[in-house]
């Protein structure tokens, strides 16, 4: 890439958001190993921002990596595992409901950015409404439907860019949709609170 090419790329102001993410094992494959690192090495890279990654299996290691990184600085707290309907699903097998997640995350996640990288958690609007009011969350965004794993990453790759860009949650929102419209919708992309998402006051 020649200098003359990047020296007129837009420069945006970055925010420095570290991303804190807790992903379980997609399947049983421990050797090459499906994860989504590599989407946070891109990120990172690209937009000059930190990452976490912490391996979150079962119940106890869940309430565990929750109660450290709620002691961090507020940023973005990234929950890449299965989904149903109102719930995350840990790999040994443990479905953990958004209001027990609640429980668990207290009021030690207020004003952080919280993205569920998950199948249909967010179906459940009354839950997903809950949660996020009872978490003081700024944005709880991820998936109303079953969501190609690829696609998904490739979105969410894009979604991370703009919570680096844009301080309002607001206007985060109202970005995904004219930027990303067609591919949120695609893959069911929602965010709480209500007042959040397009046509709402």
């Amino acid at each position: 890439m020649s200098s003359k090419y990047t020296s007129d790329l837009p420069r945006t102001k970055r925010l420095s958001r570290t991303i804190s993410c807790l992903e379980t094992f997609w399947d049983s494959k421990i050797e090459n190993r499906l994860n989504v690192v590599p989407i946070l090495e891109i990120s990172s890279k690209a937009l000059g921002t930190t990452f976490r990654h912490l391996s979150c299996n079962t119940g106890p290691e869940l309430e565990y990596n929750l109660r450290l990184l709620g002691k961090r600085k507020p940023g973005i707290l990234y929950l890449a595992m299965h989904g149903i309907p109102g719930n995350i699903c840990l790999h040994n097998g443990k479905n953990i409901s958004l209001d027990e997640l609640a429980d668990l995350m207290e009021n030690r996640f207020m004003n952080w950015f919280v993205h569920f990288g998950s199948c249909s958690t967010l179906r459940s609007y009354a839950a997903a409404e809950r949660f996020a009011s009872r978490t003081g969350a700024k944005m709880v965004s991820g998936f109303t439907k079953d969501v190609n794993w690829v696609e998904s990453a490739a979105f969410e790759l894009l979604l991370f860019e703009l919570l680096q860009e844009r301080q309002s949650a607001k206007i985060i929102a109202r970005q995904v949709w004219s930027r990303y419209g067609e591919l949120a919708e695609r893959n069911g992309f929602i965010c709480f609170p209500e007042h959040l998402r397009p046509g709402q006051a």
